[in-house]
């Protein structure tokens, strides 16, 4: 049985971009709200707990950011949550600004260990088109900067069940 809101069948979405995060440099798209004083250390989870970052991401019809398209921007925060391993707790909402979905969001929420390939995030809610959805998101990493950490790029396929 199809279930039904206000008379519209529920759909399924599939969306495929690319999110450029980056935490250094004149263009950063992320900020950390409470540095810590000692250097962080990539293979070291420990030198990362607790930190907490605010940030507004674009989001790419490819991996290039300087010849794709901006489809969106990933607007919210994620914090170091483990102490043995890297792995962020993420709350973004994803607002799509090109395309059938311009002017929607929905809500991205969960555990992120960055460095397993791939992951799974959840979908939690939305606006606009994605308004009651549920969903999740696959994430791979593309390209992480291994000395510094400060530039990231992430694929994702994101399957939503929305009206």
């Amino acid at each position: 049985m199809a279930n039904h809101f206000l008379g519209q069948s529920e759909k399924l979405t599939h969306l495929h971009f690319y999110y450029h995060n980056n935490i250094a440099g004149p263009r950063a798209t992320a900020v950390p709200i409470n540095p810590k004083i000692q250097p962080v250390d990539l293979r070291d989870p420990a030198s990362l707990f607790g930190r907490l970052t605010i940030a507004d991401d674009p989001l790419t019809s490819g991996p290039s950011l300087e010849n794709s398209t901006v489809v969106g921007s990933a607007q919210g925060m994620y914090g170091s949550a483990s102490q043995t391993e890297m792995s962020f707790a993420m709350v973004f909402n994803f607002a799509l600004t090109q395309g059938k979905y311009k002017g929607s969001s929905f809500c991205l929420l969960g555990r992120n260990p960055i460095f397993t390939n791939p992951r799974e995030l959840a979908i939690v809610g939305g606006t606009g088109a994605f308004r009651f959805s549920r969903g999740y998101a696959i994430l791979k990493t593309y390209y992480m900067d291994m000395q510094t950490g400060a530039s990231t790029i992430v694929e994702y396929d994101v399957y939503i069940r929305h009206y």
